[in-house]
Order: C-alpha cells, then sequence, then structure tokens
C-alpha cells in the first residue's frame, strides 16, 4: 500500500510540475509577444508607469524607495517590453521581474565596487593678469583633502570617484568654488578675481610651506604687502628689512641689511632669486638690499626645517621670486624718494600668450652731490638694479620663462692739486644672472621644471696717479695705475618633478649641478714713463698670481609629504651632494624630517630634525658688508661645514584672527671658522688657509610669536631668547674655551602694526630691541717690531680681534704698538633699540593711484652704536676708553609713488 502511495505522489509532482513550466512558458511567451511604441521627454518614474499601465494592461509593484536619478526620455516603434524596462533603467540602481500581469520593481542587489580614483590639475592664476599664484590653496569639502599651487601656480589633487566641491582661496582674491561629478581624470585651470580688501590682511600667509598648519617648522612667507609697508631707512622698501623682523633673525650692525639667523653667519644663507643662487645681496655697502620690491612675487623664509631640495648652507633658506607678467592689460609703477627712483613695466606682447615685466632703480646721490662739491675733489657713487622677465605660454602643459638681472654698485673719487698731481681710484661691485626656466606636464599627477642659469658676481677696483713735471731742458709725464678684480661665476643645470601617487602623498624630486669658477684675485700694475722724445716705457706688474679655482657640485634629492591618519602629517626627504674641488671631493648625506600632530582642531605640535652641509666660505673682517669680502670654496685643508639642528614647536589657531606660536631649537655646528689670533682679511685671499682655523660652533633659543592676521589692525609681536658660542682646539683660538658669538644676542623684541585708518590713509609702525652683540677690546699694550717685508699685500685690514682699521704694511722693519687681549668677544655692546613710523595717504586718480609716503626712521633718534672702538682718556692716557659711533640717528624721509 505504501509502495502504491508513493508512485501516486510521484505522478502528481511530475504532473503539477508540467503545468507550472507551460504556464511559465505561456507567460513570457505573452510578454516578449507585447510590443509597445512610446515617445516620452523628461518624464517622471509616474509618468513613465502610468503610460506602460495605460499601453499594455499589465500593472506595478513597487515601494517608496524605489527613485530614479535622471528623467526619463523615450521613442520607440513596436519595442518590445523587457527592452523597454532594460532601456529604462539600465543606468538605475532598479531591478524589474514580470510576473504575471505585474511588473516588481526592486533595488539592485549588487555587491559594493572598488572606488576608483582620478585626479584633478590645472593652474591658479589672478583673473586680471593671468599671473600664476605661487601657494593658493585647494580644498575638497567632501573628502577633506586638500593641495596648494607649486611656485609655478600648478596644483594636482587625486579624489574617489563621485561628488566633488573644490574650493579654490588665496590672499587678497575672492574664493571660487567648483562642485561637479569626478568620472575621470580632469583639468580645471582657475582664475580668481582680486577682491580689493585691505581690511583683511595676512601678515603670515598659511601655505604649503609656511605656517601654522604646514608641517614645515621655521617657514614664513612674507607678503609683498608687507614689505612695502615695513618703514626703513628714506622710505626705501627692502626685503631683507622686512625678514629681520621675523623671530630668530639678527641684523648685525644697526640699519644694515645683513641676516644673521639662529646663530649663524651672513655666508650661511642660501639666497635665491628665482632659484638661482645670489653671492652678493648689498647695496650701499650692506645697508639696502639689491631685490626691488616692484619686482618680487613672493619671499619666503626657511631657518629650519628645510625642504630637502634646499641645500649648500647651514642657516637659512631666502626664497624670492619675481613677477611673471601681465599677460591681458598694461600697467605699471613709477616712484621717486629721497634716495631712488623706479619705474616697473608690465603687459603683454602677445595677448594670453607671452607678458613681460621689467623693473628698472636707481640711486642719484651721485647727481645730487656733484653741484656741491669742490673742484680739486670730487666723489661719486650710485646703484642701480634692472629685472627683466618674459613669460612665454606655448600651451596649458608647457611654459617658458626668461628671467634678467643686472645690478651694480660703483664708487669713485679723483683728487686733482695745483702741481700738475691727479690721484683717483674706483670700486665697481655686482651681479649678473640670467635663467631660463621650462615647466612641463607630462600628466596630471607628473609636472616638471627644468632650469638652466648662468650667474656673474664681480669685484674691482683701480687706482692712478698721474704727474707731470717739467724744467727747461726737459718734460716728463708719469702715469701709474693699478686693478684689482675678483668674483665667482656659475653655470647651473636643475631637473625638479612634482609627483602626486595618492592623495596621501605629494613627492618632490630631483638634481642639478653646479660648476663653479672662483676668481679669488687679480692684481696688476702698469707704470708709463713718457718724456720729450715721446719715448714710452710701459711695463706691467701681476702682483698677485692667484690661479682660478674650478669647482663641480652635484646634488640630488628626494622628498615626500604624506598624511598619515587624520592627525598626522610627515615630510621626509633626503638630499645628497658632492663637491669636487682641487682633486679632492667631498660626500654629504643629508637627511631631514619633520611632523606635525594637530592635537586638536586649533592646536598643533610640530617637530623637525634637519642636516646640512656648505662648500663655500666668505672671507671678511669688516663689521659692515664690504664688496671686498671674497668668497672661497672648501680646499684639502678646510673641510665642509656642517649642521645639525632640532626643533620643537606649538602652535595655536583659537581665536578668530589671531595666531600664537612657540618654537625652541637647538643647531650643533661643525668646521666653522674664524681667525686665528692677531690676524685678518681685508682684500687679499692668499694664504687664507694658514689665517683660520676649524672650530665647533652651537646655538639654542626659544622663540614666541603673537599675530593679528584679519582686521583694520594687523602686526605682530616676537620675542628670541638665544644663546650662541664657538669652541676650538685647546692651545688655538682662545686657548681653546668657548667663547660668546659676536652676533650672540640674548633677547631680541620686534613688534610690527599695521592700521587702516580710513581708504586713503594707512598708518605702519615697528620697534625693535635687541641686547647688545660682543666685540674684542685691547686690554693691555705692547710694543712689537715687525721684520723687513712683512707687509699685508699693501692693503690695510680691519682688525677681527680688535676692532680697529690698521695701516698697509710696507717693506722695512717697523716698530708700533699692538694690544694685548686675553679673551676673545670680550666685551658686550650696549643694547640697542629704534622705532620706525611710516604713514601713506592713498588717492585714486582717473589713470590710477597716488600714494604719498612719509616716514621716520629712528624716530626718537636713539643713539645705537654701529660699532664701538677702544681709545684713551683724555686727562689719563693709559685709561682705556670704549666708545661707540652711531651712523644711523633721526632720519625723515618721504616717497612719491604713482600707479598706472
Amino acid at each position: 500500500m505504501k509502495k502504491g502511495y508513493a508512485a501516486q505522489s510521484l505522478s502528481r509532482t511530475i504532473l503539477l510540475t508540467v503545468v507550472i513550466l507551460f504556464y511559465v512558458t505561456q507567460a513570457h511567451t505573452q510578454n516578449t509577444a507585447v510590443h509597445i511604441s512610446l515617445k516620452l521627454k523628461d518624464a517622471t518614474l509616474k509618468e513613465f508607469v502610468k503610460r506602460i499601465e495605460e499601453s499594455t494592461g499589465y500593472s506595478f509593484i513597487y515601494g517608496e524607495e524605489i527613485v530614479i536619478t535622471q528623467k526619463i526620455n523615450l521613442n520607440v516603434k513596436e519595442m518590445p517590453l523587457p527592452e523597454v524596462l532594460d532601456n529604462v533603467f539600465k543606468n538605475e540602481s532598479i531591478s524589474y521581474r514580470l510576473s504575471g500581469k505585474h511588473i516588481l520593481l526592486q533595488k539592485k542587489k549588487t555587491t559594493k565596487p572598488v572606488s576608483r580614483k582620478f585626479t584633478i590639475s590645472g593652474y591658479v592664476t589672478d583673473g586680471t593678469s593671468s599671473e600664476t599664484l605661487i601657494g593658493a590653496n585647494i580644498i575638497d569639502s567632501h573628502q577633506n583633502q586638500g593641495s596648494t599651487t607649486n611656485p609655478y601656480g600648478f596644483y594636482s589633487i587625486t579624489l574617489p570617484a563621485g561628488k566633488a566641491e573644490l574650493r579654490f582661496s588665496y590672499l587678497g582674491y575672492t574664493t571660487e568654488q567648483h562642485s561637479f561629478v569626478l568620472q575621470k581624470d580632469t583639468v580645471i585651470n582657475v582664475q580668481l578675481a582680486d577682491n580689493n580688501q585691505l581690511q583683511e590682511v595676512v601678515i603670515i600667509s598659511d601655505k604649503a610651506e609656511a605656517g601654522a598648519r604646514a608641517t614645515q617648522m621655521g617657514a614664513i612667507e612674507i607678503p609683498t604687502l608687507q614689505i612695502n609697508k615695513v618703514p626703513s631707512i628714506l622710505g626705501e622698501a627692502d626685503v631683507m628689512k622686512a625678514i629681520q623682523l621675523m623671530p630668530g633673525v639678527q641684523a648685525g650692525v644697526d640699519g644694515s641689511a645683513g641676516l644673521y639667523i639662529r646663530g649663524g653667519s651672513p655666508d650661511q644663507n642660501l639666497i635665491l632669486l628665482d632659484g638661482t643662487p645670489v653671492y652678493n645681496v648689498d647695496h650701499m655697502f650692506g645697508f639696502f638690499s639689491v631685490f626691488t620690491p616692484e619686482a618680487v612675487k613672493k619671499v619666503t623664509l626657511f631657518k629650519s626645517s628645510f625642504p630637502a631640495r634646499f641645500g649648500g648652507r647651514l642657516s637659512s633658506v631666502i626664497d624670492v621670486r619675481t613677477n611673471d607678467g601681465d599677460m591681458k592689460n598694461y600697467h605699471g609703477t613709477f616712484s621717486i624718494g629721497l634716495l631712488t627712483s623706479k619705474i616697473n613695466l608690465e603687459g603683454p606682447i602677445v595677448k594670453d600668450k607671452t607678458s613681460f615685466n621689467i623693473s628698472v632703480r636707481r640711486s642719484y646721490l651721485d647727481l645730487l652731490a656733484k653741484p656741491f662739491m669742490p673742484d680739486d675733489e670730487k666723489y661719486s657713487y650710485y646703484f642701480y638694479d634692472l629685472n627683466a622677465k618674459v613669460n612665454h605660454k606655448f600651451s596649458d602643459r608647457s611654459r617658458l620663462f626668461l628671467s634678467a638681472y643686472n645690478g651694480k654698485d660703483h664708487f669713485s673719487a679723483q683728487y686733482d692739486s695745483n702741481t700738475d698731481y691727479t690721484d683717483g681710484s674706483g670700486m665697481d661691485w655686482g651681479n649678473t644672472i640670467v635663467s631660463a626656466r621650462w615647466n612641463y606636464i607630462f600628466n596630471n599627477r607628473l609636472f616638471s621644471n627644468t632650469t638652466v642659469a648662468y650667474n656673474n658676481y664681480l669685484f674691482t677696483t683701480n687706482a692712478y696717479t698721474y704727474n707731470q713735471t717739467s724744467n727747461a731742458n726737459e718734460s716728463m709725464v708719469n702715469r701709474y695705475s693699478a686693478n684689482y678684480h675678483s668674483g665667482i661665476r656659475d653655470w647651473s643645470y636643475q631637473l625638479d618633478f612634482d609627483y602626486n601617487p595618492l592623495p596621501a602623498h605629494h613627492i618632490k624630486f630631483g638634481t642639478g649641478y653646479l660648476y663653479h669658477r672662483f676668481r679669488p684675485e687679480v692684481m696688476t700694475s702698469k707704470i708709463a714713463d713718457l718724456s720729450n722724445h715721446q719715448v714710452e716705457r710701459d711695463t706691467t706688474y701681476h702682483n698677485i698670481n692667484n690661479s682660478r679655482i674650478s669647482a663641480h657640485e652635484v646634488t640630488a634629492y628626494a622628498e615626500d609629504e604624506m598624511k598619515i591618519g587624520p592627525l598626522l602629517r610627515l615630510n621626509a626627504g633626503l638630499h645628497l651632494s658632492m663637491f669636487h674641488v682641487q682633486q679632492q671631493s667631498y660626500f654629504s648625506l643629508q637627511p631631514r624630517l619633520s611632523a606635525r600632530y594637530q592635537v586638536s582642531k586649533d592646536i598643533a605640535l610640530k617637530a623637525s630634525y634637519t642636516k646640512m652641509s656648505q662648500y663655500v666660505h666668505l672671507l671678511s673682517s669688516t663689521p659692515i658688508a664690504m664688496p671686498t669680502d671674497l668668497w672661497v670654496p672648501v680646499t684639502q685643508k678646510i673641510k665642509p661645514m656642517r649642521s645639525h639642528q632640532y626643533a620643537l614647536g606649538g602652535y595655536y589657531t583659537g581665536i578668530r584672527g589671531w595666531e600664537f606660536s612657540l618654537e625652541g631649537y637647538y643647531k650643533d655646528m661643525r668646521n666653522v671658522l674664524e681667525y686665528k689670533e692677531g690676524v685678518s682679511f681685508f682684500g687679499s685671499s692668499a694664504g687664507w688657509e694658514n689665517k683660520v682655523e676649524m672650530g665647533k660652533g652651537r646655538s639654542a633659543g626659544i622663540e614666541l610669536m603673537a599675530q593679528k592676521t584679519m582686521g583694520k589692525t594687523t602686526g605682530w609681536i616676537s620675542y628670541t631668547l638665544s644663546k650662541s658660542d664657538r669652541k676650538f682646539a685647546k692651545g688655538g683660538i682662545n686657548n681653546g674655551e668657548r667663547f660668546p658669538y659676536k652676533y650672540d644676542r640674548r633677547h631680541n623684541i620686534n613688534l610690527t602694526v599695521s592700521h587702516q585708518l580710513t581708504d586713503r590713509i594707512d598708518l605702519s609702525a615697528s620697534w625693535v630691541f635687541y641686547t647688545g652683540g660682543t666685540s674684542t677690546i685691547p686690554e693691555e699694550k705692547t710694543t712689537i717690531i715687525r721684520p723687513e717685508g712683512s707687509s699685508n699685500s699693501g692693503f690695510g685690514g680691519w682688525s677681527a680681534d680688535y676692532g680697529y682699521y690698521y695701516p698697509s704694511g710696507n717693506n722695512t722693519p717697523t716698530v708700533s704698538e699692538a694690544s694685548y687681549v686675553e679673551q676673545r668677544n670680550n666685551y658686550r655692546l650696549p643694547a640697542s633699540h629704534r622705532l620706525n613710523i611710516g604713514v601713506n595717504f592713498n588717492k585714486k586718480t582717473k589713470h590710477g593711484m597716488r600714494i604719498w609716503n612719509i616716514s621716520l626712521y629712528n624716530a626718537y633718534n636713539a643713539m645705537n652704536p654701529t660699532f664701538v672702538y677702544r681709545s684713551t682718556s683724555k686727562n689719563n692716557s693709559d685709561k682705556v676708553v670704549i666708545k661707540k659711533y652711531t651712523i644711523l640717528p633721526l632720519i625723515p624721509s618721504f616717497t612719491y609713488t604713482y600707479k598706472f
């Protein structure tokens, strides 16, 4: 019975299956048999459902979660129903199923796809002039990721596919937003509009490598607006004077443009003009710099946490970039002051294709003083600067920049006597720099810059004597002339890449070659005798036969700016260098590491380590910059200087419009040079290796800064507590005991304020206070006899030990007094302080803007020491008296500027 029942059940199951298959097949035949002719434009899902139900008799079943993202457009004739449904829902996350006379709609069940990433790149430029903007910020609000434009205005950012909302911003420009769906690699070139809002001025900007949110520490961008507003000597705005107001920076001699940064010397600062090193940045013996503010686009100071692409100096990098030129309109600036006049012009050569920028500055003390000089004495001094740049755009992927700079100082003196005797001399010194840079975008992630440059610094001096004597029997004419010149010449090639492989990585790498041609000095003299018979005896002497020195410098670097999690960012890099001179090669491997940890929204901590090497030295003994200072390379005896710097800092931005920072550093230096006891340098590098000793140096300090970045009143106050000293081998300088560095200053305070009084009037002021540096002052006198021939190569000199000028030697024995000093830098100078005030009166005219500037340098006439010297008391010749010499009292000035 059970067996029959089982057979019967099996038969019923087979029969039921056959019936179901028949009905399913029949239903499918009926569905495919339904053909539709339908025309719809921008229809909603509801409208589409209604038309299908009316045409076919089918009914749709779906819930509220079923929505479409795009309007429905159809124009079909006699198309099967399944094909119509496939076309409508192919780009939607909706699936359908036919069941009898019902159409069931459901959300597609799909596995989550791997998110694809695409790169957005392009240039950010000024909307008026088309000039590229350096350090513009690009932020995506959806992913909270950002990037900045490089020194050529190019940016690249990689984001996941989908909705993107980029915000482009830059100081002084209106923020621009771009919202779109990112589905492929995209190029977006953005032109930002100038917002002309003076009430919000960022003093220290927050860019990729500078500011509180940057990974690097000790990096400060100096806005050109602030450079022009800082009151200075004779109303002459100066890049170096603005940098001196930053924490950790010393000015050296009061009023000079010298830079002593974190215990370093002036030759330890790498100063770049559009990527090319500048060896002499001084005008007027160091009281002004060669940089004309109207030609400058951006200035960035690095005093620690040096990016790996920089090398060759120990203390700082000052990266100066010049204006590219307006590609749309012609305009310029003309300015006249008590010291100089200058003009800047820029505009298109071919509109939106090629532009130019040219800036010329010249002083005219020689022209003003000439009418007041006596006939028998004539003196002349002037300096000039010429900056020129051409910017050509081949395409959005290829650009070419041609830059040139030429600057010179000239001094001459001539004395005519009544006895047909003429004596004269002259000095000329300056730089010539020519460079070509080619930007090329290989793809949206890889940007390249190729630079070829030529740099020539030359100092020449000449002296001549003309004497004519005559009597009844004979007339004799004697001419004597001497010429001296020195300098350094470079040819360089640099190849740099910016690569953005992932959103969390921004890689820079490159290589460079620099050929140095040092010319320490060549001195020639010429004597000519002319008699009545016009027989000329002409003899040339080579007093100094110092051969030219060639050196080769090769560098390579790589650095990665990386984001590790939401709170930690790192910049890790490596700089490699090789310096070959006089059959000796020096190699250096220099790691760089900096980190920023975001404790909270408004608090960040930073730490860094940097190793640097330096292969060139500046020989100098004077307290002010002199053109006789000579650049010399390392030798087989003199090793490269090296430094290790460690830094730690904290930053707070929790108060709107304010930024606060605290940085501490320790710098250890090796192979630093000092002159030996009793010797100095003045104009001759002969035997310089025997005049110096190599030793150790160390510097430590704490820098505090508070700055107001928004509103009508902006500015900052900074305080630096620092110490710097030197130590040499026992038996050498200072008998191996530590002694303070000559610009070791314990306390330094800078206060800078700018206030927009009205739309037409703005005020600015700066007050500085710093404790005195050190000097070596003789304590006792002794008598020395110089043997015959113990000359100083015909030159006098400034004593590095004693702080006074000594006369040149000769070839006869001399008896003179010398001074005995027990300890190097045994005297500390008095403190210095100074208030500078400036006011600008602005007025719009029909064709531009007129600006009157009135400034007071050293407003309350503080008699700060430029240098000190040893003297004796009027009442007691054995009593030593230290006297100071001041050359910069209260100096008023005015400047007229017209912008058109």
